[in-house]
C-alpha cells in the first residue's frame, strides 16, 4: 500500500506545486509562455509517465532475463521456456522485481492516461 501511495506522490506534487512549476517552466522553454497551466501540468504528467514506463521496462525485462531463463536457454537463444509458466512456477519463486516492473509500467500507463485526460 505504501508502494502505491508513492507512486501516486509524483502526480498529487505536480498538482499541488503547478502554481509555482509555471512560471519556471514558462521561463525555461519560451514556447510555454502562452500555454493554459493546465497544458503544463499534462506535459508533466505525460513526462513521469515516460519515465516510470521506461524504468519499468528495464526494472522487470532485467529481471525477467537474469532471473527466469537458464543459462543454456540464453546460450541456445531458445524463447519458449521463459514464456511456459507452469515450467517457471515449478523451478522458481516469483521474482520481486518483476512485479515492481510491473507495476512500474501500469503506474506509467495511468500517468499518460491521465494526461489525455486532462487535456480533454
Amino acid at each position: 500500500m505504501i508502494f502505491v501511495i508513492l507512486m501516486l506522490a509524483p502526480m498529487t506534487a505536480s498538482y499541488v506545486f503547478l502554481p509555482d512549476v509555471v512560471p519556471v517552466a514558462q521561463r525555461l522553454f519560451p514556447s510555454w509562455i502562452e500555454r493554459p497551466s493546465i497544458l503544463i501540468l499534462s506535459d508533466l504528467l505525460f513526462v513521469e509517465g515516460a519515465v516510470f514506463l521506461v524504468f519499468g521496462a528495464l526494472i522487470g525485462g532485467a529481471t525477467l532475463y537474469n532471473a527466469w531463463a537458464t543459462t543454456d536457454v540464453r546460450k541456445a537463444q531458445f524463447t519458449e521456456y521463459i514464456w511456459n509458466w507452469k515450467k517457471i512456477r515449478e523451478e522458481r519463486n516469483f521474482p520481486t522485481g518483476i512485479l515492481v516492473g510491473l507495476v512500474l509500467i501500469s503506474f506509467g500507463i495511468i500517468y499518460i492516461l491521465t494526461a489525455f485526460i486532462i487535456t480533454l
